[in-house]
């Protein structure tokens, strides 16, 4: 039995309202009024007092109503009166954009989903860049299905998203974006963050049924101290037993196995949601940490790919400690980042994708790639077979001339490959580069020998560089194939 769910009905009066923890709360389409939670009254979110989405504000959430116009205002009411907006277990049908230019916190019922469900791809968005935001809201336990987050502005702190669930899907009447892999159009996209200032993406789901473009979970813009931490992308909801081990689930009071069957059921959702083109996106990003996130590709999908994470045009970046799997052994592969300063690659888990480092002649990110650390890092292909490039830690740049590379340290990765040693199996390697710019030092295989180097000096990582190293974990979890 998980701790945070002590299966018993509690009741409380706080703030003139009855409030109920435990197991057992009703959803709303099953006409009564449902109590807030305790939890939902206590969070910090709520300070100011809860407004119940269907006591208070007339929403249904019995999927049949539209409920767009009592979201609508549900959202001003709670923004305008300080309080946060509660939204009881049920699937909330949403027609149109909802408006978030007055940022109220959402938080859905922690033991039944509360679903918004948009067949269109609508919003819960605020992009307009001059409008401030007074305070920094959260989402936490809400699904959003088909219903996507977009917000903008440097003058907005947050948002803080917490525990909930996004599934990408295809919206009525719409085609699938054309073009190549890096392609992307905002229907792909679950959560948009552009210049935003503070914002977390923590303990979350994202799941993507959009078989032919594919999904692209997250995507950031020019943020700043921006930490996406512990999240899920792509699942096969056939096999979610391995999620009792997800770290991320451990906050959670409803167990996310069973939280993603009820989301199944009430909303037909088919069980193979890993048709990802890109999962994490991070571009022009200030101080940005991305860490011990799952992203999950369904490697049968036919949806175009392009890259698990990718990171451009980056100053001060952490990727460390995140499992990638399903991704080709190709250029469209796992992890790829490029053109910037600053950045710690440790401790992350790749099966059967690459690690690409590159800097490209572009005019929208910096010509430099400089002070880069890539150390701890696991690389598995015992299951896969690698391309001839674009394989193993690789490092390229596409223009002539010098001072491009600075302060690169590749070490204590660690590649688990069964034909080790053979010609033409993956190495370290950098192309075109200032190779007095590189270091590299125990990079092994699984039986201690050396992998081989190319284009690097052989040297040891200064005590800063190894400093960054210290702390980061590979993941270790078993989560099966996709099946469904």
């Amino acid at each position: 039995m998980r701790a945070s769910n002590p299966g018993r009905m509690r009741k409380a009066l706080v703030a003139g309202v009855v409030v109920v923890s435990g197991l057992g709360a009703e959803p709303a389409m099953a006409g009564a009024a449902p109590a807030v939670p305790e939890s939902v009254a206590a969070d910090p979110a709520c300070s100011g007092g809860v407004l119940n989405a269907v006591a208070d504000a007339g929403a249904k959430g019995d999927g049949q109503a539209d409920d767009t116009a009592s979201m609508r205002q549900a959202i001003t009411t709670a923004y305008a009166s300080g309080r946060c907006l509660y939204l009881p277990g049920g699937l909330y049908r949403i027609t149109g954009g909802l408006d978030w230019s007055k940022p109220a916190s959402i938080l859905g019922d922690p033991d039944t989903p509360a679903i918004l469900r948009s067949t269109t791809n609508a919003a819960l968005a605020d992009t307009a860049y001059a409008n401030r935001w007074d305070r920094t809201p959260v989402l936490d336990n809400v699904v959003f299905d088909g219903l996507r987050l977009d917000v903008n502005s440097p003058y907005k702190t947050g948002p803080i998203i917490r525990r909930s669930v996004f599934v990408n899907r295809m919206g009525d009447g719409e085609t699938p974006s054309g073009g190549d892999e890096q392609q992307t159009s905002s229907a792909q996209v679950a959560v948009a963050l552009t210049n935003v200032v503070g914002a977390k993406v923590q303990d979350s789901i994202f799941l993507s049924d959009r078989q032919v473009d594919g999904g692209a979970p997250l995507f950031t813009y020019r943020t700043r101290d921006l930490t996406i931490s512990g999240n899920v992308l792509g699942a096969d909801l056939s096999s979610t037993a391995w999620l009792s081990t997800w770290a991320g689930g451990r906050s959670w009071s409803q167990a996310p196995a069973t939280r993603l069957a009820e989301v199944r059921r009430r909303t037909g959702l088919p069980a193979a949601l890993g048709h990802i083109q890109r999962g994490i996106s991070i571009k022009g990003d200030i101080n940005a940490t991305v860490s011990g996130n799952i992203v999950n590709r369904d490697p049968r999908s036919r949806a175009k790919s392009d890259h698990g994470v990718y990171a451009w045009g980056f100053d001060g970046l952490k990727i460390t400690g995140n499992w990638l799997r399903g991704w080709p052994q190709d250029a469209r592969g796992g992890l790829k980042v490029r053109n910037g300063t600053g950045a710690t690659i440790a401790g992350n888990l790749l099966y059967g994708t690459a690690l690409l480092l590159y800097t490209y002649d572009v005019t929208n990110a910096p010509k430099v790639f400089q002070d880069v650390v890539v150390c701890g890092n696991v690389y598995d292909i015992r299951t896969v077979t690698p391309a001839a490039d674009h394989s193993g830690i690789m490092y390229w740049r596409n223009f002539p001339g010098t001072g491009a590379e600075q302060a690169i340290a590749v070490f204590g990765n660690r590649f688990l490959d069964p034909l080790a040693g053979t010609p033409g199996r993956p190495d370290v390697s950098q192309v075109a580069g200032d190779a007095a710019a590189f270091t590299a030092s125990d990079n092994t295989y699984a039986d201690g020998r050396a992998v081989p180097v190319v284009g690097m000096r052989n040297a040891a990582p200064t005590a800063d560089q190894r400093a960054r190293c210290a702390g980061s974990t590979v993941p270790e979890l078993s989560i099966p194939g996709y099946q469904g």
